[in-house]
């Protein structure tokens, strides 16, 4: 089977490009700047956007299945044209194509942050509802997202969505956000901690998760791969702890770092760098929850997670073997 690759390019499409090559897959890789992180692999590059029409026939045109990964992440609340046009509108024009093409089989990538966090006692499943509009709006655009694909699959696409947790784990090319925060806290760039967490998932297993939904993934069903939860002190602690240093971060309350964005903001504009924390930032971790649920991925798909100390051996190996630490 030929499988189509939307953000091949990115974090999670990068390791789902490899575990389909890993398992014997031809692969088609929708690349719109950026191909470093598949270059080296024996992929079909198609250079393109998910918003144009005459990419995604190119792309889609000669594929029996399609796992569509891209996506634009902005922690911000106010409206974005281009997350919206990317998460919202991009997966419409991809679902549309796989209609018209015929694909056997279409593995749409939401996210956890579709569903609502609240409340946070209870499990975290595929049966919670979707996040309000006070939500963040990427959080919306992936609601909305997610919902178009149920429709799709409702009219007789054959859709599987799968929803990931907070992504990290080799290879890592861009950085993502996760992979920075690890190479500074390894380079002592980060001073303290906030108190907070959230539910950690290896990309790799991310990956497999896609490829087993693409494979066992019941048509109209939603797939939670997630991992565990471990607080940014277990995080940052754990990142010291392989680095070979006694030293540990600062868990800082939540009061204390309400009081200190003035001083962030300040300090990150006279460096002129993005600041450590922003108020959406503090928000997503009070609001994450400690009890997500992969238990459904597992049981159905196979699904499985290694555990974070693993996750983060072999991200700074890479890292290290990539000259960035």
């Amino acid at each position: 089977m030929r499988i189509a690759v939307t953000g091949a390019s990115g974090h999670i499409g990068a390791a789902v490009c490899r575990e389909l090559l890993r398992r014997g897959y031809e692969v088609v890789a929708l690349i719109h700047h950026n191909d470093s992180a598949v270059l080296d692999l024996r992929v079909t590059i198609v250079k393109g956007s998910i918003l144009n029409q005459n990419s995604l026939d190119e792309f889609m045109g000669q594929c029996d299945a399609v796992i569509h990964s891209a996506a634009l992440i902005s922690l911000g609340y106010g409206f974005n044209q281009r997350v919206y046009d990317i998460n919202v509108s991009g997966t419409k024009y991809v679902l549309d194509k796989a209609k018209q093409y015929g694909v056997k089989k279409v593995v749409h990538f939401s996210s956890i942050d579709a569903f609502d966090p609240f409340p946070g006692n209870l499990p975290l499943d595929e049966s919670r509802s979707f996040v309000t509009d006070q939500s963040i709006f990427y959080d919306q655009t992936k609601r909305e997202a997610h919902q178009l694909a149920l429709d799709a699959a409702s009219e007789g696409l054959p859709v599987v969505i799968v929803c990931p947790t907070a992504v990290l784990g080799p290879p890592d090319y861009t950085p993502s956000k996760l992979g920075k925060a690890i190479m500074d806290i390894y380079k002592g760039n980060i001073p303290a901690v906030v108190r907070g967490g959230f539910d950690f998932s290896d990309v790799r297993d991310v990956a497999s998760g896609a490829v087993l939904a693409l494979e066992k993934g019941m048509a109209g069903e939603t797939y939670i791969l997630g991992g565990a939860y471990y607080t940014l002190k277990q995080f940052a602690d754990n990142i010291l702890e392989i680095k070979g240093v006694g030293k540990r971060l600062i868990e800082l309350p939540m009061f204390l770092a309400d009081l200190g964005l003035p001083f962030v903001k300040g300090y990150a504009f006279l460096a002129n760098r993005p600041p450590l924390y922003d108020r959406t930032y503090l928000n997503i971790l009070q609001d994450g929850s400690r009890n997500i649920s992969s238990r459904k991925a597992q049981q159905n798909l196979g699904y499985q997670c290694r555990d974070l100390m693993t996750t983060l051996t072999d991200t700074i190996k890479w890292f290290r073997e990539m000259d960035k630490l």
